[in-house]
């Protein structure tokens, strides 16, 4: 197998999962947490994209934690080459995080998919870190999937920094080539990381 595979194989990460840390431990998370957690994915996840890899299910279960809480991308069971030739399969990934472009309708019509479809699924997370809440709680996950085939999409949260929100939205886009990229994205919650400091020392300064 290539290296990038071998990373899940050999490293091991005491932390456990960010789905267990938000939902199973009830972690509510401090804005500046969650953006570091939301870097770290986006690091991961630029570093596979630049490599012409596409995860294909990209979720908190399978972001893993290590002791420093530094989160890792792993399970790279489905990932592939975007290169690759051939259709994309369809249903790839896990019905709550899937983007609606990766649906049977792909098998059907012949149509593909790119890494925009992580992006999706990357919006999905960060509405977790943001909400501590799982997507779509109230529907079964095939439930979920038909809706966000039909536009469906998780309750916006109410308190939730607007930069956040406004990423959120760009990054569950409908329309897979009007969501940003990971280099993108990693830059904005950056911006946000320097904002959220310098407005926290202004107020401990006065």
């Amino acid at each position: 197998m290539r290296s990038w595979t071998l990373f899940s194989l050999v490293e091991y990460m005491p932390g456990g999962s960010l789905y267990d840390y938000l939902h199973k431990n009830h972690n509510v998370l401090k804005l500046s947490q969650l953006l570091r957690f939301a870097i770290d994915v986006c690091k991961g996840m630029e570093y596979l994209h630049q490599n012409n890899i596409i995860h294909r299910d990209l979720k908190t279960a399978n972001l893993l934690m290590d002791t420093q809480k530094v989160i890792k991308v792993a399970d790279f069971g489905v990932a592939r080459f975007q290169s690759q030739g051939g259709v994309m399969t369809a249903e790839t990934g896990t019905y709550r995080w899937m983007a609606p472009e990766v649906c049977l309708f792909n098998v059907i019509n012949h149509q593909q998919y790119d890494q925009k479809a992580d992006v999706f699924s990357f919006a999905i997370v960060l509405w977790e870190l943001v909400t501590a809440k799982v997507p779509y709680d109230n529907m079964t996950p095939l439930q979920a999937a038909l809706g966000v085939r039909q536009g469906l999409r998780p309750d916006l949260p109410e308190n939730a920094h607007p930069k956040l929100l406004d990423l959120m939205q760009r990054c569950w886009e409908g329309v897979p080539n009007k969501r940003p990229s990971f280099s993108d994205i990693e830059l904005e919650l950056e911006a946000l990381v320097h904002e959220v400091q310098e407005t926290s020392g202004a107020v401990n300064g006065k």
